[in-house]
């Protein structure tokens, strides 16, 4: 259980190439744990499983995940460095509003006019971008339901993390070895049409 994160612009076909090249080395080393621990070959596998596995994640510009702990972290951090702000959601759609008894899924091929007007309510609520933009809504970190983080929000966040002391900054990274990926994937998302929180 935890947040994935993808840009709404999918990936490229250079990012989608360089994954899968990662992915083959990844996928090519001896495993460190068949290996007898407290020996070289073990360490040696150690460290080309750390490095490969780096790579990869290093690979994915369009993607991000966190766990459910590693979201409170980065929203705590967030939120201390003023990336977040505090406006609450619009009221979620009723479904009996729209005649509805059942969520409808956007996939399916034989949806109703109400389904239709229900899910143009929803993705309205998921991409809601009060203004003025200074940051991301904290809400959008508070569930997997698919908000929208805009450019205008990502390129606000960045704003104050470049704006920030440089004491705070070099907390959050000397706590956080994630923490330059994250603000790389906040950069590359506002160029790409923002990204959902799955």
């Amino acid at each position: 259980m935890g947040y994935d994160m993808y840009t709404v612009q999918e990936a490229d076909a250079d990012e989608k190439a360089a994954v899968q090249a990662a992915q083959k080395v990844c996928s090519a080393l001896v495993r460190p744990w068949t290996l007898t621990e407290g020996t070289p070959e073990r360490e040696a596998a150690e460290k080309a499983h750390r490095e490969a596995f780096a790579a990869y994640d290093a690979a994915q510009k369009s993607y991000f995940r966190l766990n459910i702990w590693g979201m409170s972290v980065c929203a705590q951090w967030m939120d201390r460095l003023g990336m977040l702000t505090n406006e609450a959601a619009p009221e979620w759609p009723e479904l009996a509003a729209y005649g509805l008894d059942d969520w409808p899924d956007s996939e399916d091929d034989d949806l109703s006019d109400a389904d239709h007007r229900y899910l143009t309510a929803q993705a309205a609520v998921l991409a809601y971008e009060p203004q003025p933009v200074t940051g991301i809504p904290a809400h959008k970190f508070g569930s997997n339901d698919g908000w929208l983080v805009t450019p205008a929000q990502c390129a606000a966040a960045l704003s104050v993390w470049e704006n920030a002391p440089a004491e705070h900054r070099e907390a959050v990274e000397a706590e956080r070895e994630w923490w330059p990926s994250w603000i790389a994937f906040l950069a590359h998302s506002q160029q790409r049409g923002g990204f959902r929180v799955h």
